[in-house]
């Protein structure tokens, strides 16, 4: 990932001092789908086979990727479209689909210490050297696939999204966990993907946890020291089910 430094002057507790800062760098890519261009998006330089593979599956185009190449600026995708591409800007910038995403079916379970594990592994040297990165992980099989840091919340999750279908990871058995908040567009994507589990440093909104509740995932966010808060399908999270069963 590309970082320069920068000198800044900094006023810290009534003193002013001159420091230099590692900043993350911006750049452009062109997204193209069976040799047709698709989109320009804003990321980071790392990654971008995954980017290119995950954005394509995590916005309901297809649901399989036959071969992604890079060259320079630009993202080649092949992949069998399948379905219909209603392009709408989020919040952060990113793009998703207003098509209404499909049902996640998934046996999956997690425990709240793999929950806070999977808290534990998002922050990452870059993101903590900078201040200016996302990151989302990917767990399989209980342990951590892949870490990905990206200047846009919703790229860092199509990076590990593709890299799953990279290495034919089956997403319906895989947790994803992010430190960006949740609004719609942002579950949607692990719709897409069919992964049950998103787990989350920040915050939801009240479309993303609508989102949750309609597609199946088990959205769990506020992940703190100790501490979460489950919003759909708490089903998932073992040892709730007392509880459940009490508060029905």
């Amino acid at each position: 990932m590309n970082l320069v430094h920068h000198t800044g002057i900094m006023y810290k507790n009534g003193s002013i001092s001159e420091n230099i800062d590692s900043i993350v760098c911006e750049d452009s890519f062109t997204l193209h789908l069976n040799d047709k261009p698709l989109l320009t998006m804003v990321a980071s330089d790392d990654h971008l086979r995954e980017l290119g593979a995950g954005f394509i599956i995590c916005s309901g185009i297809a649901d399989r990727i036959d071969s992604v190449t890079v060259i320079d600026d630009a993202i080649y995708v092949e992949a069998p479209v399948t379905g219909e591409y209603l392009a709408t800007l989020e919040s952060s910038g990113g793009h998703s689909n207003q098509a209404e995403p499909p049902a996640v079916i998934s046996t999956s379970r997690i425990t709240p210490k793999k929950v806070l594990e999977v808290r534990g592994s998002i922050d990452s040297d870059a993101w903590l050297k900078t201040g200016a990165l996302h990151a989302s992980v990917l767990f399989y099989k209980g342990k951590l696939a892949i870490r990905c840091e990206d200047i846009g919340r919703h790229n860092s999750v199509d990076k590990v999204v593709g890299h799953a279908i990279l290495n034919n990871l089956p997403l319906s058995e895989c947790v994803v966990g992010c430190t960006g908040r949740q609004p719609s567009g942002m579950v949607q994507k692990a719709a897409y993907a069919g992964i049950p589990i998103i787990v989350s440093r920040a915050a939801s909104t009240d479309q993303g946890i609508a989102t949750a509740e309609r597609t199946g995932i088990t959205l769990i966010c506020f992940t703190r020291e100790g501490r979460f808060t489950v919003y759909t399908h708490p089903e998932r999270i073992i040892g709730f089910e007392e509880f459940l069963k009490v508060n029905k």
